[in-house]
């Protein structure tokens, strides 16, 4: 991207944040680089946070509001990916095209079948309430329609997290002059409780890796073997990336962000890091991750999560069950690319092949929990793992000196074993 000063998009999903929106989009609109498109997704909140967006939206132009049924954050994300600026579903509302829209058939392909939205469908879909304010009642956006994304730059932002003022203007500058499509940022922690920050030496995913420059997104992951990588809001990135394989995020898991993050690096061509702690997270007393041991059931239990309680006696087991769901489906999607990809070029095959059946490997926390009870049919899905037994057992074994508690759900180990090759 050689554009001197790129159009960033600055995607930011809000579920339930009032408390802390405001320092957000103010660390937002408050950038000292000002060529940002600023894309919010209310996803079904019951908080003042729809007001506290529709307040900053009214006030600066550059910010486009979406409000959808609650569905998580995979799919807020995805809405905000589907509502950038340019694209022909955000120019349907704010420049009146009212055209049918092209949409690829699915996510997470190289197929490139396309068919079209009609009018119609759009109007029935959204609500256009301001020039900058549309609500929906879809739930999942890319059920309806899977756009090409415009090229410009995209970054993520957590709505209880914030931005330093100068995070885009460096981001922009260490692309422009590396000529990147991916750069990597580091972060602060602020810690509520203390209300201290804490700064790491090095982003933690980064935290081995030796230099701030790699060709592409794969070689640095292969090696420095990151088997088990994320990204999402760690830094900026070229919406083009996306476009060679409609990556878009997994809806209705947790950990949503190793498989994005994973391919979105696989995809891409070179990749940089800066030290700069230019996000600021805010560690929470409590949270979803601090809270996945706690016995009791929450009294709002997530709406994915409702259906599995009957078939578990406390929260923590129902929750490890679904951590190595969620975690399957992260596996199954690395899986699938590395299998299409195989397809096209063998040479490439040959030479990742130990990166994808390790980080595959890597993502199923079977022995983390009992199949005996398995309503989201976890033994089913291992089936497409067409792994060699010996490379399975190899690394069973390996992994066990890691993690000797393994050894109670070893009998898992034959839903992998018998199921494949």
């Amino acid at each position: 991207m050689h554009d001197t000063t790129p159009l960033v998009s600055i995607i930011v999903p809000i579920y339930n944040v009032q408390a802390y929106l405001k320092e957000c989009l103010e660390s937002i609109i408050n950038q000292t680089y000002t060529n940002i498109d600023i894309v919010l997704i209310n996803d079904g909140s019951t908080d003042e946070s729809l007001q506290i967006a529709q307040e900053y939206a009214r006030k600066d132009n550059r910010i486009f509001l979406v409000s959808i049924p609650n569905f998580g954050l995979s799919n807020a994300r995805n809405t905000g990916l589907e509502f950038i600026k340019n694209t022909p579903l955000r120019d349907f509302f704010e420049n009146g095209q009212k055209t049918d829209i092209p949409s690829f058939s699915k996510t997470n392909t190289f197929q490139t079948t396309q068919s079209f939205i009609a009018v119609n469908e759009l109007e029935q879909n959204f609500e256009q309430v301001t020039p900058n304010f549309i609500k929906s009642k879809i739930q999942n956006i890319n059920e309806l329609l899977i756009q090409e994304l415009p090229k410009r730059l995209i970054h993520f932002v957590d709505s209880d997290d914030y931005l330093h003022s100068q995070c885009i203007a460096e981001c922009v500058k260490l692309i422009r002059e590396q000529k990147l499509e991916i750069c990597v940022h580091n972060l602060a922690i602020y810690n509520e409780k203390n209300r201290q920050f804490t700064y790491n030496q090095r982003l933690g995913v980064f935290k081995n890796v030796p230099k701030d420059s790699y060709e592409s997104g794969l070689e640095l992951l292969a090696q420095n073997k990151l088997y088990d990588f994320y990204f999402a809001w760690q830094g900026c990135f070229d919406s083009q990336i996306l476009n060679r394989y409609k990556l878009r995020f997994t809806p209705r898991i947790y950990h949503e962000d190793h498989d994005f993050g994973t391919l979105l690096f696989v995809l891409a061509q070179r990749v940089g890091y800066t030290n700069q702690a230019l996000y600021i997270y805010r560690g929470h007393a409590y949270s979803i991750s601090s809270s996945q041991y706690h016995k009791d059931f929450p009294p709002n239990l997530p709406d994915n999560l409702k259906a599995l309680q009957p078939f578990f006696d406390n929260y923590k087991d129902l929750r490890i069950y679904f951590k190595a769901y969620c975690y399957c489906i992260i596996a199954s999607k690395i899986w699938e690319f590395y299998q299409e990809n195989a397809k096209q070029d063998k040479q490439w095959t040959q030479n990742y092949k130990d990166f994808f059946t390790q980080t595959t490997l890597s993502c199923l926390q079977i022995f983390k929990t009992s199949l005996k009870i398995d309503p989201l049919k976890i033994k089913d899905k291992l089936a497409i793992f067409t792994i060699p037994k010996p490379t399975i057992l190899r690394w069973f074994v390996n992994d066990l000196h890691r993690q000797p508690k393994k050894i109670r759900y070893i009998h898992n180990l034959k839903f992998l074993l018998f199921d494949n090759c």
